[in-house]
């Protein structure tokens, strides 16, 4: 018996994943304190393409014009996406 959502295709390992990187990303948030130990882009499942429409790097509040998360490692882009996508206040 596998672990796997079928209609998904997300597996159990796949959700801890993303729930201890996201559970992360929320204690520095909520601390304040500087993210100076990012995660994959893996452990998120950043994608160059958005999950649900507005949900895009450049509309989240980690998101660093030009390029970068605070969160996430390595260069990003304004219309990637992320589990842990968090919407700007306006």
């Amino acid at each position: 018996m596998k672990n796997v959502d079928q209609s998904k295709g997300v597996s159990r390992r796949m959700l801890l994943t993303g729930g201890v990187a996201a559970g992360s990303a929320a204690l520095l948030a909520a601390t304040g304190a500087q993210a100076q130990v990012k995660v994959p882009k893996s452990a998120v499942r950043f994608s160059s393409v958005a999950a649900a429409a507005g949900h895009t790097c450049g509309g989240c509040k980690s998101f660093l014009a030009p390029s970068e998360c605070m969160f996430v490692q390595g260069e990003t882009s304004p219309d990637c996406s992320c589990w842990i996508w968090r919407g700007k206040t306006a």
